[in-house]
């Protein structure tokens, strides 16, 4: 039986994410994204991620045992709601944490652990980035190419007991300021790039590891975006966490069921735009009246209110699935599902929310631009929504599917 009322620890944990949302990230939005449109390498607000981690918030998903609260994947589509309804970068970031933190818990050595875990669990500003886009290849690397010529190029030379990497990747999350990263790397570029790589993780400080450039982006600006260099970087190989040219499906076995997460910005993006539009339409006055009193305002508030609600229904849905289902039972299709329709669904409200406000809405000094720019990152966020359309074609018309990065 699907039971989606929250038990009171999860509402307990809403409820704090919420309030933290309303009094740390909302009110700074606004500025934090100005100050990165013009400096895509301006500081990220440390303080509040210090303020999180002091919570408890950045650590959630890390199992009790090791100092977390272990929630799931249902637990974090709630929670993310909340805080990208508040500030969508920041909320990207703390995603990234809870998302690869179950990577660094679950899928790791005791040793790999011993090593890597204080960095995230003692580091109040710890992030963590994953190394896979390169400059030449991207989709290629997602769908994956089939041919040995498709897929990144980022080498991995075995010497000895250590790897030696060269190469760059770039529009990393959080490769600016993480302290740990993991790095999909070609051990073989005989073969096809799904079949020929090997997946590592290590620290930021590296002989022969810089930071590049930062990107400069559209919308949600606070989860920073950046170059990975290596030249001649050595590496041992108690990290390497994959099997030899296993990387690929290992991060399918590891992330597969983590789509509805992804799925979860569109949805928090589109509420703060809607909300927003509802806080103007009671003030904004034209006709004699407050625009909210206004049919057609009303007609609009209401489709945002259906796609939004819509969104949220289908999220959950696939998060108790993904929790709760078998590997032989688990129907990848329906994580697919929802990260294309609230990627789809998020630029829609987002521009109806931005007619709400007129011309204002065009404007930086309101907030309705700002959550279009967001918005249009869930086009192509882990993977372009086309790619996901291809993948989930293919499983309807009966193709098998490993899974899904």
């Amino acid at each position: 039986m699907v039971d989606y009322n929250l038990d009171e620890n999860l509402k307990n944990w809403q409820s704090k994410v919420a309030e933290f949302a309303r009094i740390e990230l909302k009110p700074n939005a606004q500025e934090w994204d100005r100050l990165n449109g013009i400096d895509p390498s301006n500081p990220f607000p440390f303080d509040t991620l210090r303020k999180a981690s002091k919570e408890g918030i950045r650590t959630l998903t890390v199992p009790k045992e090791m100092g977390g609260e272990g929630l799931g994947i249902f637990d974090h589509v709630v929670l993310l709601e909340e805080l990208v309804a508040g500030e969508a970068g920041f909320g990207a970031v703390i995603h990234q944490g809870w998302k690869l933190a179950k990577m660094l818990c679950e899928h790791t050595t005791e040793e790999q652990r011993k090593e890597f875990l204080p960095r995230f669990m003692d580091v109040d500003t710890s992030t963590m980035a994953i190394g896979m886009t390169e400059p030449d290849h991207g989709t290629d690397n997602i769908r994956p190419a089939s041919n040995i010529d498709g897929g990144m190029k980022l080498s991995a030379v075995q010497n000895g007991n250590k790897w030696v990497l060269n190469g760059k990747k770039h529009f990393i999350a959080c490769a600016a300021m993480s302290n740990i990263n993991f790095l999909c790397a070609r051990t073989d570029s005989n073969v096809p790039v799904n079949e020929g790589v090997t997946l590592f993780i290590m620290p930021d400080e590296l002989d022969g590891f810089t930071r590049g450039v930062v990107h400069g982006k559209m919308g949600c600006r606070l989860l920073m975006n950046g170059e990975m260099i290596y030249e001649d970087a050595e590496v041992p190989d108690e990290w390497r966490l994959s099997e030899v040219n296993d990387g690929l499906p290992y991060m399918s076995r590891v992330f597969s069921r983590h789509s509805p997460t992804t799925a979860t910005f569109g949805l928090g993006i589109a509420r703060a735009a809607y909300e927003d539009a509802i806080d103007y339409a009671k003030v904004r006055v034209q006709g004699g009246s407050p625009i909210i009193e206004h049919d057609e305002i009303r007609q609009r508030i209401a489709d945002m209110y259906i796609s939004i609600s819509a969104a949220r229904d289908a999220i959950w849905k696939a998060a108790w699935h993904a929790d709760n289902a078998s590997e032989g039972e688990y129907d990848h299709k329906e994580g697919m599902r929802v990260k294309i329709f609230t990627g789809d669904m998020a630029p829609q409200v987002c521009s109806s929310a931005m007619n709400i406000f007129g011309g204002n809405g065009y404007m930086t000094t309101h907030s309705a631009e700002r959550h279009m720019r967001d918005a249009m990152m869930c086009y192509h966020i882990d993977g372009l929504n086309d790619t996901g359309r291809w993948k989930l074609g293919r499983l309807i018309s009966g193709e098998k599917f490993a899974g899904s990065i």
